[in-house]
């Protein structure tokens, strides 16, 4: 009894500071609000263009939108780390949660009037910049040391378990209510979500950050491999944008799409206790080598499905692959930036992430020119793009 439950233990953290505990609570609220949404997003953006133009625009219109908040995320981020480093993670990430909230009132607004797009985009984006590099500069400061691999793993099963509910509950009130009740009830979740995150007062040092460095460190001869490696992260801008637009057109109807991706989630949770542990021991380069062969092989079985049951089982297979990948990659980046500089490593990783998802819509677009619907040519593209985790 007692070896079973030292075995049980072992998949989780054990050493959580108080940052990191009020960190899981505001995330938690957060991503149930945001799951409740986000699988939704672009396909809300795809009908409304939809009505209006032929499936081949309406698609790459929708890419046009995200690549315009990309862009304009790459051209501001540093300026994000800046406000953070001054006036402390915390206030800004919950700083992020208004325009979050304001984002998704402005996004319903488009199906009402276009000419509401580049009010949203600046919206996503202002939430993007207050955020994820605080978000990421938080985590990596106050997670401890042999510990990132399970800290990381278990918010992702926590989130994973409120991401269960959240699609399904979405779904519920697009089928009943509508999309405002939908974008409404998720941007209050949003902003409640800073109570737990502000109930001790945030310690920090202001310090000063350097806009133009972050560039010039992207592209330095010794980090050029990493940086490469962090841009198959584009594969994902196909993963948000494109593949629900894929299943919704496969099971036409919101209820089902959230159905589909709350039971897809429910069976991958319990696997990211077991890669977080696998990442705090001596087989991390080898879950990250495996995880990015059988993530590529997702990419190719999505060419193959067509029914409701062979995108179920693709959606599962691909979650339990992917987390195989981000827990040992984003672990490591937390323990390179507790040896060096947390915002400096932070914003290289998201920087990163941020120019693969740009090629990644760039080259959707032209295969959209060529291919019609295209959904193969974008799944071997995220697929080509996964292959360079390899380089990490």
């Amino acid at each position: 009894m007692s070896q079973n439950s030292n075995l049980l233990s072992s998949f989780f953290a054990h050493r959580l500071t108080q940052q990191v505990k009020e960190l899981y609570s505001s995330t938690l609220i957060l991503n149930f609000a945001i799951a409740s949404v986000t699988i939704f997003e672009p396909v809300f953006l795809f009908l409304v263009l939809r009505q209006q133009f032929e499936l081949k625009l309406a698609l790459q219109l929708v890419l046009v939108f995200y690549l315009a908040v990309y862009v304009l995320y790459f051209a501001v981020l540093p300026l994000g780390a800046k406000f953070a480093r001054w006036y402390g993670y915390e206030h800004s990430m919950a700083l992020s949660t208004i325009f979050t909230a304001l984002f998704y009132l402005s996004f319903f607004g488009i199906s009402r009037s276009f000419l509401l797009a580049p009010v949203a985009v600046i919206l996503y984006v202002l939430w993007k910049i207050f955020y994820w590099p605080a978000y990421h500069s938080n985590f990596a400061l106050f997670s401890v040391d042999g510990e990132q691999g399970r800290q990381i793993s278990n918010l992702m099963a926590l989130q994973t378990t409120v991401a269960i509910f959240g699609p399904l509950i979405g779904g519920v009130i697009l089928k009943y209510l509508g999309f405002e009740v939908l974008f409404v009830l998720a941007a209050i979740l949003m902003v409640l979500s800073n109570i737990p995150m502000l109930i001790t007062k945030e310690k920090f040092k202001p310090a000063d950050f350097s806009y133009f460095d972050a560039y010039r460190r992207l592209f330095k001869w010794n980090t050029i491999k990493r940086f490469f490696a962090l841009t198959g992260f584009g594969e994902e801008l196909i993963i948000l944008v494109i593949w629900p637009i894929f299943i919704y057109l496969a099971v036409k109807d919101f209820l089902g799409l959230g159905a589909l991706v709350a039971v897809s989630t429910f069976f991958t949770t319990v696997v990211y206790l077991y890669i977080g542990r696998a990442t705090d021991g001596k087989d991390r380069r080898a879950i990250l080598r495996s995880g990015t062969i059988s993530y590529f092989m997702t990419w190719l079985l999505r060419i193959l499905a067509r029914s409701v049951m062979g995108i179920f089982l693709v959606d599962v297979f691909s979650r339990i692959t992917k987390q195989s990948i981000a827990i040992p990659m984003i672990a490591t980046t937390y323990e390179n930036a507790q040896d060096t500089s947390v915002m400096k490593t932070v914003l290289f990783f998201e920087m990163s992430l941020v120019v693969g998802k740009i090629v990644a819509i760039l080259l959707s677009l032209v295969l959209l020119e060529i291919f019609v619907p295209g959904w193969n040519a974008m799944f071997f593209l995220a697929g080509a793009m996964t292959l360079l985790y390899l380089l990490f």
